[in-house]
C-alpha cells in the first residue's frame, strides 16, 4: 500500500511537471497574444507564426476562493489565491522566411498564508521569451526556443535563473487544422525532457476545438465578435521561496531550513466557462469562471507539497494586438 500510494503521488506530479512545461511552450512560441483571446495558447501562437499581429500586450486577473490546505497528511488554515500576469511581445521579421519572436511574462500570485505550512505570502517571476523561426513553406514553421526566467526578485544569486528551451513545429494540413510538434527541455523540472503534440481544427463556422496545453478548449462563436467557450487552463510557474519563509523550529516542521530559499512549483488547474467580446479589431475582452479542480505548491528538492481543496474561481483578462 505504501508502495502503491507513492507510486500514484509521483504520476501526479510528473503529470503536474508535463503540463508546466507545456505551458512554458506555448507561451516561449508567442509570436502575438491571443488573436482570438488575451491569454496565449500554443495553437493561436503557432497560427500567428505565419502572419497576424507584429507586436501584443495583455493582463489576466484572477481570484480562487479560500479553502484549506493539506500539509503532511494534515488540514489545516484557509487560504486563498489572487494572481496579476502581464504578457508583452513582438515578431521581427528579418526576411521573407526568417523572424525573431521577443516577449517578456511577469507572474504574479498572492497567497493566503497559514500558520505551520510552507506557502509563501506572494510569488513573482519574469520570463523572456525568445524564439528565431524559419518558414519553410506554406504548410511548415519551425522555431528554436529559449527562455530564461528569474524565480524570484528578492536575495537574487545565480540559483535563481533558471533556462529552458526547446524546438517546436507548427503543420497547417488545412486551412481547418493545425498541428504543432516539439520537443522541449527544463532542467529545473521533474521532467527534464518532454515532446509535444497538439491540434486544432476549426470545425466549421461557429466551433472551434483546441486540445493541447496550457489550455484546451471548446469555442462558440456567436458573432463575429462575441464568442462563448469552455475547457481546462493550467496556471502556474516556477519560482523560489525567500530565505525567511519558514522560521526554525516551526511547528509540526522538524527541518523548516529545506523551505526556506527552496526550488518550487506552483500549479493551478482550472475548469471553467467563459465569454471573450472584441470591440475593435484589436482589443479583446474576456470573462470567465469555473472551479480550481487542483491547486498545489510542490517543492522540487524535498518532495514535498501543499495542496489545497478545489475552490470558485474568476478571472478577468484584456489583450492588445498592434
Amino acid at each position: 500500500m505504501i508502495q502503491q500510494k507513492y507510486l500514484v503521488i509521483e504520476m501526479k506530479n510528473n503529470v503536474l511537471s508535463l503540463l508546466l512545461l507545456g505551458s512554458m511552450v506555448a507561451l516561449s512560441s508567442a509570436s502575438a497574444l491571443a488573436q482570438e483571446n488575451p491569454v496565449t495558447t500554443t495553437f493561436r501562437d503557432f497560427e500567428n507564426l505565419s502572419g497576424g499581429p507584429v507586436s501584443r500586450a495583455g493582463v489576466n486577473v484572477g481570484y480562487v476562493g479560500g479553502t484549506s490546505a493539506k500539509f503532511q497528511g494534515a488540514r489545516s488554515g484557509h487560504s486563498d489565491a489572487f494572481n496579476v500576469n502581464v504578457d508583452a511581445g513582438t515578431r521581427v521579421a528579418f526576411t521573407d522566411d526568417w523572424f525573431l519572436n521577443l516577449g517578456l511574462v511577469s507572474d504574479n500570485y498572492f497567497l493566503g498564508s497559514v500558520a505551520g505550512i510552507p506557502v509563501p505570502d506572494a510569488i513573482h517571476t519574469l520570463r523572456l521569451n525568445t524564439g528565431v523561426g524559419y518558414h519553410w513553406n506554406d504548410q511548415w514553421t519551425f522555431t528554436a526556443l529559449v527562455s530564461p526566467s528569474l524565480y524570484r526578485f528578492e536575495d537574487v544569486n545565480g540559483d535563481d535563473i533558471g533556462v529552458s528551451g526547446g524546438v517546436v513545429a507548427a503543420f497547417v494540413q488545412n486551412p481547418s487544422l493545425t498541428w504543432s510538434f516539439g520537443m522541449i527541455g527544463s532542467p529545473d523540472s521533474d521532467v527534464p525532457v518532454l515532446p509535444i503534440i497538439g491540434v486544432r481544427w476549426l470545425i466549421n463556422d461557429h466551433y472551434t476545438l483546441e486540445v493541447g496545453m496550457p489550455k484546451t478548449r471548446l469555442t462558440y462563436n456567436i458573432e463575429p465578435n462575441l464568442a462563448i467557450y469552455t475547457g481546462l487552463d493550467l496556471n502556474g510557474t516556477t519560482f523560489r521561496t525567500g530565505e525567511h519563509l519558514m522560521p526554525p523550529n516551526t511547528p509540526p516542521l522538524n527541518n523548516t531550513a529545506q523551505y526556506n530559499g527552496a526550488l518550487a512549483s506552483y500549479h493551478d488547474i482550472r475548469l471553467g466557462v467563459g465569454a471573450s467580446y472584441e470591440f475593435w479589431r484589436a482589443v479583446r475582452a474576456e470573462a470567465e469562471t469555473g472551479f480550481s479542480v487542483y491547486r498545489e505548491i510542490y517543492y522540487n528538492d524535498s518532495d514535498q507539497s501543499v495542496e489545497f481543496k478545489p475552490a470558485p474561481y474568476v478571472r478577468l483578462g484584456l489583450g492588445v494586438r498592434f
